[in-house]
């Protein structure tokens, strides 16, 4: 049986597991917390508990023979990234993927512009620990080390995950001087093209991973308001964003970008099932309703 790897069981990481579960793999997923160990083995994914940088866990990850990685870990910025180790420990004769999921802020502000795979990023962004982590991968890829592809991932949005309780709180707010353009993709579409760059991506290859709407900060923010019955988030200044957000939350929310998806729609064969958050908005406050 072959056996599949989920490192960062989390939101996403979850769902990769289970579907992968559901397509008859022996599905191991990490996680640092025992409550969500729980959930894995009831979505039939073995929980793996404790830190990647921990060498007991990496020896773990080590002895169970991976065919498939999907690396969902956040990068640190303390020098103690884990990645590194795990791409040596992982990268055995017998493995066939490992897909390190990334971020398009590593484009960083761009404007409002179009970028796609060839835009040359921003490492003085907010990206640049992605960026890093991104280059170890694409680089033991090309030395013939690990079969890694990286996959640059928009907002992510779905059941759950829908701005209720930022936009109940008050602390959602709109910045006037830069109501940005953003991207974004609803998390079952997410975990479809993830797998499908597992199963069929392009060793050191990049992706973008994103709907085929990119939109105004205040229209996503306003829908998910209406369609919960709640209050459209507030217009502020500049300046009272910066204080109640903070200078790195600010810029992440300034930064102005559409991301194209033509390489994952083309290469890996993605086919959406929300093209846009005008129908998968809707469908993710259903869920969640009904969840």
């Amino acid at each position: 049986m072959k056996v599949a790897l989920v490192l960062g069981c989390g939101y996403v990481g979850q769902r990769i597991g289970k579907r992968l579960s559901e397509m008859g793999l022996r599905v191991v997923g990490s996680t640092r917390s025992l409550e969500r160990a729980a959930q894995l083995e009831a979505a039939g994914v073995e929980p793996l508990v404790g830190q990647l940088s921990d060498s007991k866990t990496l020896k773990q990850v080590r002895q169970l023979g991976t065919d498939e990685v999907v690396y969902l870990v956040p990068p640190t910025t303390d020098g103690k990234d884990p990645l590194r180790s795990v791409l040596d420990v992982a990268g055995r004769a017998g493995l066939q993927a490992f897909v390190y999921v990334s971020s398009t802020s590593v484009y960083g502000d761009r404007g409002g512009e179009w970028v796609d795979e060839s835009t040359p990023v921003d490492p003085a962004g907010v990206g640049l620990a992605r960026y890093e982590a991104e280059r170890a991968v694409i680089e033991a890829a090309r030395a013939g080390r690990v079969p890694g592809r990286v996959c640059r991932v928009t907002g992510i949005y779905g059941p759950g995950r829908t701005l209720r309780a930022l936009l109940e709180s008050g602390e959602y707010v709109l910045v006037r001087e830069g109501d940005a353009w953003v991207n974004r993709i609803h998390v079952d579409d997410l975990v479809t093209a993830l797998l499908a760059s597992l199963r069929g991506g392009t060793d050191g290859q990049l992706y973008n991973l994103a709907d085929d709407e990119p939109h105004r900060t205040s229209e996503f923010a306003n829908l998910a308001a209406d369609l919960q019955g709640l209050n459209r988030p507030r217009w502020v200044s500049e300046t009272e964003a910066n204080e109640l957000l903070g200078e790195v939350r600010l810029r992440r929310k300034l930064d102005s970008k559409r991301v194209r998806n033509a390489s994952m729609k083309d290469e890996l064969g993605v086919r959406l099932a929300y093209p846009s958050y005008r129908t998968g908005l809707p469908a993710a406050v259903a869920a969640t309703g009904a969840r």
